[in-house]
C-alpha cells in the first residue's frame, strides 16, 4: 500500500480535527479508497503528523502523533528563463524534489513570453513535496524581467550565472561552502543576450559551466541545483 502524505497550510494540534477540502476528499475516498479511521500522514511547512480519517458528517482528519519537525531547505533561489508551458511542470516538479527556497521564472531577450498558470504550478510543487517526503514547499514568484529582478539585488546573495558558452568555471569547483544565500541563473534556449549580460555588470557573480554539452533549460536547472546542494 503506497504511503499517503497530504499537505495542509493549517497548524496542527493533537486531536483537533482539520476539515478536508473537496480535492483531498476525492483523492482519499475515490482514488485511494480510504475508509473511516484509516491512518494517513499529514504535514505543513513545520512538521509531519500521523492522522486518522473521520469520514462521517463533516469530513476531517485528526492529528494524532507528531512524527518529525521540518528540516529547513537551503536558501537557494532558482531564476530560470521562461520555457514552453508543456515543459514547465516537469521542471518545477524535479527542482522541488531536490529542494530549494524559491522559484522565479524570468523574462530575458530570448525567453518565452507568457504568463504561467501559477495555481497549477503550486499544485505541482505540493505534489512533489508530498512524494519526496520533504515538508518544504518552495515559493513560486510571479515572473519578472531580468533587469527588474536584479535592480535592488541583495549583495549577500551569491549569484551563480550558468553560461551556455561553457567558458566559466566548473560548477563543482566554485568556493561557496558556508554561503547562506544563493541564486542560480539559467538562461533560455537561445542563450543569454548581450543586454541580459549587461544587467549583471555591476554585480559580482560566479560564471560557471555545467559540462561540455549544451543542456536544455529544464536539464540545466536540475544539474545546477543538484550540484549546488552537494556543495553546501
Amino acid at each position: 500500500m503506497p504511503k499517503i502524505r497530504l499537505f495542509f497550510k493549517e497548524n496542527f494540534f493533537q486531536n483537533k480535527p482539520i476539515i478536508l477540502d473537496n480535492d483531498k476528499l476525492h483523492y482519499l475516498k475515490n482514488v485511494m479508497r480510504k475508509k473511516v479511521n484509516d491512518k494517513i500522514l499529514i504535514f505543513n511547512e513545520n512538521e509531519e503528523w500521523s492522522g486518522r480519517l473521520q469520514l462521517e458528517g463533516k469530513k476531517k482528519v485528526v492529528p494524532e502523533h507528531l512524527i518529525k519537525k521540518s528540516e529547513t531547505s537551503p536558501d537557494i533561489w532558482l531564476c530560470f528563463a521562461l520555457i514552453k508551458s508543456k515543459n514547465l511542470n516537469y521542471l518545477i516538479e524535479k527542482v522541488t524534489e531536490i529542494g530549494l527556497k524559491k522559484i522565479i521564472p524570468i523574462e530575458t531577450s530570448y525567453s518565452e513570453k507568457y504568463t504561467p498558470n501559477y495555481e497549477r504550478l503550486e499544485k505541482v510543487c505540493i505534489e512533489a513535496v508530498e512524494q519526496s517526503e520533504s515538508c518544504c514547499v518552495p515559493k513560486i514568484e510571479k515572473k519578472k524581467e531580468l533587469y527588474e529582478l536584479l535592480e535592488n539585488w541583495d549583495r549577500e546573495r551569491v549569484i551563480i550565472f550558468c553560461d551556455e558558452e561553457r567558458k566559466g568555471k566548473n560548477i563543482l569547483k566554485i568556493p561557496i561552502q558556508g554561503k547562506k544565500k544563493i541564486a542560480i541563473f539559467i538562461g533560455p534556449v537561445g542563450g543569454w543576450s548581450e543586454d541580459d549580460r549587461k544587467s549583471l555588470k555591476n554585480l559580482s557573480f560566479f560564471n560557471v559551466a555545467l559540462g561540455n554539452n549544451v543542456l536544455k533549460v529544464d536539464t540545466a536547472c536540475i544539474v545546477s541545483l543538484s550540484s549546488i546542494r552537494n556543495l553546501l
